[in-house]
């Protein structure tokens, strides 16, 4: 099994609002020693459109909070001053009990 990634690390702390449906959110989530690293990302989605991401956002499944986090497209994360949604969920390979972290593109 992985070790999770020291809490040196993951100094930054936000709020999770699910998406519901219909630009709808759901109940806010105070989401704790997660990482937020800024980056300039450009990406095209299928129809044509360009992505900016400015955020990444690190979870990680031991040491993030609350345990059990899920992560979907359209979600909204506010950190700080930035209101934030989510473009992009990526899983890191875990063992069989789960995943390691996920790393969530930000725009």
């Amino acid at each position: 099994m992985s070790e999770p990634i020291s809490l040196d690390l993951l100094i930054h702390s936000a709020t999770l609002y699910p998406y519901v449906t219909g630009g709808t959110f759901g109940t806010a989530v105070s989401l704790t020693n997660v990482r937020f690293r800024s980056v300039r990302q450009n990406a095209m989605t299928s129809l044509g459109d360009m992505k900016s991401d400015l955020f990444t956002m690190v979870f990680d499944c031991a040491n993030s909070g609350p345990i059990g986090t899920t992560f979907k497209n359209k979600d909204k994360i506010v950190f700080g001053a930035f209101t934030l949604y989510v473009r992009k969920v990526t899983q890191s390979d875990g063992d069989t009990v789960g995943a390691h972290h996920f790393e969530l593109s930000l725009v």
